[in-house]
């Protein structure tokens, strides 16, 4: 099976974007070949049987230019070899774009989308994709009969627990993403005042990630003069985005990791669980896997009174019992969200179109 493939950057360095290169790697080692358009590249680290292109959004060309070269690309990949189906990795603009191409061809086109936020792009794609797979019941916005819930895609070789912890480990917690008010990073601060105030307990913070938008950098700048009004400006350290494969590193250094982040689940809880991390989230997806799976004590009641009391529940039960408690979460990742079943499971969706796809075609012949 011959693939094109739709994402939004192809840079195995990039800070939030760099899963997709092991994303596309891990579909590379299932299928003949894959043609990869994207939006921009930066260090290319991928199979032999994958072909990257560039709209050159790093050169800076316009949207314009980059539409125009979108369209080139699509025939250039087109004519170079048959393409039996197209994976869309958060691009519902570059899957409607395609389908005017793509249906008279009988290429399917498979969509993979996982936010919040409903737009008219998203709408319009849904309308013409074939299929849409999501990670999580809540991460699909649209109601829909072509979903298909799969699982998120967290390479557990390379998000696993440290070989070694550093003595700060046990008092360290790490919050991994963007600097953005949704992530109530305010509450985690007020947290570290209660631990210290009411407990004497001094619980250092590494915030990795930093802001992306103007109203996240004037987030930021109020976070640093909240944690200086707060008394706990020396338990905060902003570390600004890391490369990709810098993160496992991070995860390493904290044996917590904190999240109150809404809507669709955050990946980063995720590599959290898998690499160690003990996690404390009010995320309505992991509050649900955490309900199944027996972990209701890492949800956090509402505001910072709840976030302290919640990290020091968690601090005491993973004393002794810690080694345990972090297999069972680790487990959880490798059994439901894991970047080979993942593969296997868009493969397996894909295949699925593209048989179907030629036996619609062979009828109308």
């Amino acid at each position: 099976m011959n693939l094109v493939v739709f994402n939004l950057a192809m840079d195995a360095d990039h800070a939030t974007l760099g899963h997709a290169t092991a994303w596309t790697n891990a579909l590379a080692r299932r299928v003949d070949q894959v043609s990869v358009i994207t939006m921009l590249v930066g260090r290319v680290a991928v199979e032999p049987n994958v072909t990257v292109y560039s709209l050159g959004k790093e050169l800076g060309r316009s949207e314009p230019m980059r539409l125009l070269a979108y369209y080139r690309l699509v025939h250039r990949v087109l004519t170079e070899r048959r393409i039996d189906a197209c994976f869309a990795h958060m691009a519902p603009l570059f899957a409607a774009l395609f389908a005017p191409v793509a249906k008279p061809r009988g290429i399917p086109t498979l969509l993979w989308f996982a936010h919040t936020s409903v737009t008219p792009t998203l709408r319009l794609a849904h309308a013409l994709v074939d299929r849409c797979v999501t990670p999580t019941p809540g991460s699909f916005p649209l109601v829909s009969s072509k979903l298909a819930i799969v699982g998120h895609g967290i390479d557990t070789q390379v998000f696993r627990p440290p070989a070694e912890r550093p003595p700060s480990y046990a008092r360290t917690a790490v919050s991994v993403g963007r600097i953005t008010p949704i992530k109530r990073i305010e509450e985690m601060l007020k947290a570290l005042k209660i631990l210290r105030r009411e407990r004497e307990l001094d619980l250092h913070l590494d915030l990795i990630g930093g802001p992306a938008t103007n109203t996240d950098r004037g987030y930021e700048a109020r976070l640093r003069r909240t944690a200086v009004e707060l008394g706990v400006e020396e338990l905060v350290a902003f570390r600004g985005p890391v490369r990709y494969d810098e993160v496992p590193d991070r995860y390493h250094a904290a044996g917590l990791a904190l999240s109150l982040s809404g809507g669709a689940m955050d990946k980063a809880i995720l590599e959290a669980m898998a690499s160690g991390c003990v996690p404390i989230s009010t995320n309505a997806s992991f509050q649900a896997l955490a309900r199944q799976h027996g972990f209701d004590w890492l949800v956090p009641e509402p505001h910072a009174q709840g976030l302290a009391a919640c990290i020091l529940e968690a601090l005491d039960r993973t004393g002794a019992g810690r080694e345990a408690i972090v297999g069972r979460l680790r487990r959880i990742v490798m059994e439901e969200h894991s970047l080979n079943l993942l593969s296997d499971r868009i493969v397996a969706h894909l295949a699925e179109l593209a048989a179907s796809s030629r036996r619609r075609s062979r009828r109308a012949r």
